[in-house]
């Protein structure tokens, strides 16, 4: 007799990770993100961005003191800059509002439009 219904048990994965569908080999990828709101005040903030991403960290950027304090070409070639390096590594940038940004690291972590 063939068996057409399965216990909630059979059907279970082993972990939540599996549950969610994360397979066991972006597990390790998934745990190791983090959040991070930043100030970004100066151009000379750049670098540390840069650090920050490859150190694996969403960043919610608030840009308003910049855009308050800068010339607007000079901040066009600042975020240029960390639009190229974003490329360059698999990341993507968003804006919220009218003063924050969204970076993310690499490819794994996608913005959706």
């Amino acid at each position: 007799m063939v068996k057409f219904w399965k216990k909630v048990e059979d059907v279970l994965l082993e972990s939540p990770e599996e549950t969610m569908g994360f397979s066991k080999e972006l597990t390790a990828i998934k745990q190791s993100f983090m959040i991070k709101r930043y100030d970004f005040s100066s151009p000379d903030q750049v670098e540390d961005i840069k650090r920050e991403l490859l150190n694996r960290r969403i960043l919610i950027v608030n840009a308003k003191f910049l855009l308050e304090s800068f010339d607007i070409a000079k901040v066009k070639r600042i975020i240029e800059e960390l639009k190229i390096f974003l490329r360059e590594k698999g990341g993507s940038m968003a804006r919220l509002g009218d003063y924050y940004l969204i970076l993310t690291p690499n490819s794994i972590v996608k913005i959706a439009n």
